[in-house]
């Protein structure tokens, strides 16, 4: 049994999918356009500005799993098991033979176990491990909810992981084997823990991150400036390579806390216009899931109709907007499919035309 969802977290999500293929799309100039220095210095801080799509992911996992009150494990497992994992092997088949030249039995299952057929499908591998911990979970929180521990647990946490961030950094950088240690549960538990605690105490949540919107404006400029330095401080202008830039080390956690801090704030915001942009963001998430998974075929399938005469910060524009579109579109399409459940992980959908709409169609059809 599970409440309901504020409308906020459903903004959120599709802040960090748009976020996630914008980051795609800028990877892929920054690698294959070979943009001017001063491109490069804007696609490196605008990379930075967007780095908060699977931090923001978990998070919203932690809401969603601690609301949970009884479950049927079983149950659970396999219903992630479809939503989750079925659509990820199609797509990482897609994605092997999409990148990969030679094809061997062996790569491939390391491909799969570890999230390596494509850049991004690493967060799958990761978040399932949270989904297999709910038994453990639930009455964990349950038990910080009822000894109103709440303080407690997110300062001990926060302490806790940015120690294990700063033990582990220089080993995600390394080469050998123990460097997968950035695709578990590990390595983002404190945004988890951020998004469970926040499911317990929702109103007093929702006061504080707007209480504290000034002082984390001043606190998020700071720290977007300090890891754009570190950045162009450790690589060079000349040299700047994105997938450098990690989620774990301690600077990043702490500017990829304040921007979920600001990002809450805005997701309110936006919940409270009830603007087009509001509509436009539920319905994109409704999709997120497939078209992130999806999203990455699609773009190396657009990319090569991008003129590389313009300026790099267009091509990634338009790449960007492209890969939406797409990548939400065909998910909407497949969803009315038996492909469905195959693709993006949701029992199909049956669309009917209401007789109205079908008589006033016919209306307008000339005979």
């Amino acid at each position: 049994m599970k409440k309901s969802t504020p409308a906020e977290l459903t903004v959120m999500k599709s802040l960090a999918f748009l976020a996630v293929v914008f980051q795609s799309a800028l990877l892929y100039v920054m690698n294959y356009r070979s943009p001017h220095p001063e491109e490069a210095i804007m696609i490196g801080m605008l990379f930075h500005f967007v780095k908060f799509s699977a931090p923001v992911f978990v998070f919203l996992v932690g809401f969603h799993i601690v609301q949970h009150t009884v479950i049927d494990y079983r149950q659970y497992v396999l219903h992630k098991w479809k939503e989750l994992v079925v659509p990820y092997v199609t797509w990482s088949f897609i994605y092997v033979i999409l990148f990969s030249s030679h094809l061997h039995v062996t790569d491939v299952m390391k491909q799969l176990l570890l999230g390596e057929a494509a850049s991004h499908l690493w967060y799958v591998i990761m978040i399932m491990q949270f989904h297999l911990l709910i038994v453990i979970i639930i009455p964990f929180f349950y038990w910080i909810d009822q000894k109103k521990y709440w303080k407690l647990f997110i300062i001990i946490s926060a302490m806790i992981y940015i120690g294990f961030i700063t033990f582990i950094f220089p080993i995600v950088q390394s080469t050998s084997y123990i460097h997968y240690i950035d695709r578990t549960f590990l390595a983002y538990f404190f945004y988890f823990g951020l998004g469970g605690m926040v499911a317990y105490t929702l109103p007093t949540w929702r006061k504080f991150v707007i209480r504290v919107i000034p002082l984390n404006t001043f606190l998020f400029l700071s720290l977007f400036i300090f890891v754009s330095y570190e950045l162009f401080t450790s690589q060079g202008i000349f040299s700047i390579d994105l997938t450098m830039i990690t989620y774990l080390k301690p600077s990043m956690v702490l500017y990829v806390t304040s921007e979920i801090f600001l990002l809450y704030a805005l997701s309110i915001t936006i919940v409270q216009t009830k603007s087009r942009l509001y509509t436009a963001l539920r319905f994109i998430s409704r999709y997120t899931y497939g078209a992130y998974i999806a999203h990455m075929f699609f773009l190396y399938v657009f990319a090569p109709i991008i003129p590389t005469t313009m300026y790099s910060m267009l091509q990634a524009v338009i790449l960007f907007t492209i890969t939406t579109i797409v990548s939400i579109g065909v998910c909407y399409i497949i969803h009315a499919t038996p492909l469905s459940l195959l693709f993006i992980g949701q029992a199909r959908e049956h669309r009917t035309i209401s007789i109205l709409s079908l008589s006033k169609s016919k209306k307008s059809v000339p005979s």
